[in-house]
Parts: structure tokens; sequence; C-alpha cells
């Protein structure tokens, strides 16, 4: 009995000749790939290697690229806890809240200043931070200053703002240190 393709095409074989051969020679020919197909029992598998391409690529691509924005975010929250621990350094031996801010922006220099803000607060006595006199006189050895550094770090690649991160991340570093007298 000849193959479904084969009875599907209304092959005719003599007798002399197998429908089998017959049939196989026909699908091996020269623009016969429909039928070739059909009796094989596959499908034309034609473009598959590209769409799977881009799909891992676009995939392994993204990957890439939240990986490259993490590495600049974390050396950009870096640069902030250092610049914050450089104020409180200055803070220990200087009441002055402007060369302490100075400082703080000299130390986050590579950063988008007008993203920056720098905040100095005072400790007297145990109590509670607040805001630091501006007259040297008013500070006591022993009071207490802290250094806050916020930065919105806006992102390097637009994949965060994709998942609902936003457009921005608040990067928030501080540090404290005791005044020992100028």
């Amino acid at each position: 009995m000849p193959a479904p393709a084969c009875r599907r095409a209304n092959i005719v074989t003599t007798v002399a000749e197998s429908p089998r051969r017959r049939c196989r020679a026909l699908v091996g020919a020269p623009g016969n790939h429909r039928l070739a197909s059909r009796a094989r029992g596959v499908h034309d598998e034609s473009g598959a290697a590209a769409v799977e391409f881009a799909i891992v690529a676009s995939l392994f691509f993204m990957l890439v690229f939240a990986i490259i924005d993490f590495g600049f975010g974390f050396h950009t929250w870096n640069g902030t806890a250092h610049a914050a621990r450089e104020g409180a350094r200055l803070a220990a031996v200087d009441p002055d809240p402007a060369a302490i801010e100075g400082r703080v922006r000299d130390a986050a220099g590579f950063l988008d200043q007008t993203k920056l803000t720098v905040t100095v607060q005072c400790s007297r006595g145990g109590g509670g931070f607040s805001a630091c006199p501006t007259s040297a006189s008013s500070w006591a050895e022993g009071d207490y200053v802290r250094v806050i550094v916020d930065y919105a770090y806006p992102y390097f690649t637009p994949l965060p703002g994709f998942v609902g991160l936003g457009d921005d991340l608040n990067l928030h570093s501080q540090s404290e240190v005791r005044f020992e007298g100028a």
C-alpha cells in the first residue's frame, strides 16, 4: 500500500514497479518539499534558530545591562558613603557646617552636585539630633555630629523603570563622629 502522501498525490504505479520505491523517488525529487515533509511527518523549521536566538539574546543583553547598571549604582553609593565619612572626619575638629558641606561635596566631586543633598546635624549632651549652630563657640567637646548625604541616582539603563523601580534610586549614607574640639 502506498504511503499517505503518495496516495494524496494520486500516484499510479505499474505492477512491475514497487509503490514504495516510486513514492520515495517522488519525495526526493526537487520541488517536492511540501510532499517530502508530509511523507516524513516533519514540519519545516527554517528560521527557528533565528527566533530562538532573538529570545535568548534579548534576555542575555537585559541581564548584562542590569549588571552594568548595578555596578554604576554601587559605585555611586560607595562614593556617597566616602563623602559622608570625609565630612565626619572634618566635623570632629572643625565646627563650621559650611566647611563640612564643602568637604563632602569635594569628596563626591564625580557626582552630579544638583542631585546631592548634604545635611549636618548635631546632638548636645546626649539629646536628639537637630541643625548645628553656626557659631563655633556654641559647640562643646563631646557633642556628636552626624553628616547625612542623600543622592538621587539616575539609572544608567531604562530597565529598572520597566520593572517598576522608578526613574531614580535614592541613596542614603550617614556618618557620626564625636566633636573633639577645635
